[in-house]
């Protein structure tokens, strides 16, 4: 039976941080001047609704000033070259500015507004969203419009088929991460599972201290590359083309 190889990209907050984008996680994150609880929380964000929008919206607006980067790019290419899936925790659209096509965003997405009164979602692009005047283009509800940005203790309902992209991979297919430690999605604990080609590309490896199950280690790949996203292109072109053309037919 033939096999067509399937590359999958799972990606993190490295991947545009040298876009300029903060992380939310880390020394100089955003979470540094606002609580998890104030702005990320689906159980509170109704009780700071003025200040989620707030921070949503500087976030939002500051993508205008943003241009994807050469990892963004070179994984669009992936994807006209070979059978590509693009997954991302991140919520920016620089994938597909940089011409992704139906990237998976398991976390959300900025640019989208989501009405919890009717499941509408929306685009409203690097744009400004008023809760004192807009509303819900479907409903005209405007205190259940949140970002569409997947929240603490709120449903990632796109976990489903990130999970059956994974469980699919094969022998001969090849799994790419990049930019993520594995703290949020444990793609260190799947990768060790899978029996696929894969390589890591991060800024720098996780501190033995700071190290917890499910976290990305040197062990759980066959390749490891430890430099910013955009510098790495070259050499992670040239070892995932390789890998998806050395095809061996056997499934082995």
């Amino acid at each position: 039976m033939s096999h067509e190889r399937h590359l999958v990209v799972f990606s993190g907050a490295g991947l545009s941080a040298d876009s300029g984008i903060a992380t939310f996680r880390g020394a100089r994150g955003l979470w540094e001047e606002h609580s998890i609880d104030e702005v990320c929380n689906f159980e509170t964000w109704e009780r700071n609704r003025e200040l989620v929008h707030r921070f949503y919206n500087a976030r939002r607006v500051a993508l205008a000033g943003v241009a994807p980067n050469p990892m963004h790019r070179l994984l669009a290419d992936w994807q006209r070259r070979f059978r590509t899936t693009l997954i991302t925790q991140n919520i920016d659209d620089l994938l597909e500015r940089a011409g992704a096509m139906e990237v998976l965003h398991v976390h959300g997405v900025l640019t989208e507004m989501r009405c919890l009164d009717c499941g509408s979602v929306w685009d409203i692009g690097a744009t400004a969203w008023d809760p004192a005047r807009d509303r819900c283009p479907d409903c005209g509800s405007g205190e259940r419009v949140k970002p569409n940005v997947v929240f603490f203790n709120e449903p990632a309902p796109l976990y489903g088929p990130m999970s059956e992209a994974f469980g699919a991979l094969g022998p001969d297919d090849v799994l790419v991460v990049i930019g993520t430690d594995g703290a949020v999605v444990p793609i260190g604990a799947m990768a060790e599972r899978l029996r696929c080609h894969k390589v890591l590309n991060n800024l720098e490896p996780v501190e033995p201290e700071h190290f917890v199950p499910g976290m990305v280690h040197p062990r759980q790949f066959d390749r490891v590359l430890y430099r910013p996203a955009a510098k790495a292109t070259g050499e992670l072109d040239e070892i995932v083309t390789a890998w998806m053309a050395a095809w061996s037919g056997s499934g082995l």
